[in-house]
């Protein structure tokens, strides 16, 4: 499938979102981030340390199952927002991995 497919697959319920993020949420927290779900079903981590520094992710089908996807914003700036495959909801030690490596700040 690809990012244009993703983009117009039915989104999952705000409840199914919320139910996966409780599973994911918990590695974020404690690898130091903020995570909300919004109504609209898309997921927002922040870094508390820097809040321009915010991933939303989206839960969609891919490869026949459920997915989470980074959300980018579109090419212009009042197009629909594209999705990219990020690893399946289960593994969620991965997901957060990949996650904190986005959102972290090095000291240099």
């Amino acid at each position: 499938m690809d990012q244009q497919q993703a983009n117009t697959e039915t989104a999952p319920t705000f409840d199914q979102v919320r139910a996966l993020t409780l599973q994911l949420a918990p590695l974020l927290i404690r690898a130091g981030l903020n995570v909300a779900v919004r109504r609209d079903g898309v997921v927002e981590v922040r870094n508390p340390g820097d809040t321009r520094m915010t991933q939303p992710l989206v839960v969609r089908e891919h490869q026949g199952g459920p997915w989470w996807h980074w959300q980018w914003s579109g090419p212009t700036r009042d197009g629909p927002p594209e999705h990219e495959p990020m690893v399946p909801v289960g593994d969620v030690e991965e997901a957060a991995r990949r996650i904190s490596n986005v959102l972290s700040v090095i000291d240099a």
